[in-house]
């Protein structure tokens, strides 16, 4: 992986030149969580100053065109004036590419859901591992708490709409969240819950077979964690 992680940096240097603040990698890579079987590669990256469109999809192709040697890649661009944004960071790009997933590329942030990239910041201000430039919490601002409370249950609301064992674990690192001020992978999160829901959910993640929550067990359990965000 680190060689396809190399490619990207090389690719990103050269459509930005000296305009690239910095780059890390965030999700389960940094957390600790990753199985090349299932986890897709996240990557942030922050510019000094918004790229024009043309560029923006120039860097979109560069990048999809390095082969992916897992399930995919899900970058997104800041420019750094824009992740102070109040209703949480802004993107100038948001691309999803690789052989396991859809191909998406995003440009306008108010036409996806904020919560995604307000909480990938939050957690990558906490872990992350830097490709170049410096940590991601000498360039991110810290968000406000009642921010992060506020994306954190839209995207409760999210996944409680979306179900499956992923909305546990999902809802499970959130409840991590609020109990410890810290975020854990899914897989951490759900193990520190201690709860026969998060279980079932979690063994699903290895064996495809095991017994799954029923879509009730599920909505309950993200609605007993929403209420706690309260």
């Amino acid at each position: 992986m680190q060689g396809y992680l190399d490619e990207l940096l090389r690719r990103l240097r050269a459509r930005l030149g000296d305009r690239l603040v910095a780059a890390w990698v965030i999700g389960s890579t940094a957390l600790g969580d990753f199985d090349p079987s299932r986890s897709d590669i996240d990557v942030q990256a922050v510019s000094s100053e918004r790229l024009a469109p043309d560029e923006l999809r120039a860097l979109a192709g560069d990048l999809s065109a390095v082969p992916c040697p897992v399930r995919g890649l899900e970058f997104v661009l800041y420019a750094q004036d824009e992740l102070a944004d109040p209703l949480g960071p802004a993107f100038s790009l948001n691309l999803n590419t690789g052989p396991g997933m859809d191909h998406h590329e995003g440009y306008h942030p108010d036409a996806e859901p904020r919560f995604w990239f307000t909480l990938d910041v939050a957690i990558a201000r906490q872990d992350a591992v830097p490709l170049a430039g410096p940590h991601p919490r000498a360039v991110l601002p810290e968000l406000p708490r009642p921010l992060v409370v506020e994306r954190l249950r839209d995207s409760l609301a999210w996944w409680g709409a979306y179900g499956g064992p992923q909305a546990v674990l999902a809802a499970c690192r959130a409840l991590a969240w609020a109990e410890t001020g810290r975020w854990l992978s899914k897989g951490e999160a759900a193990r520190a819950a201690g709860d026969p829901v998060a279980d079932a959910a979690l063994a699903t993640r290895t064996d495809p077979a095991a017994p799954a929550p029923t879509p009730d067990e599920i909505a309950a359990f993200v609605a007993r964690v929403h209420a706690r965000l309260r």
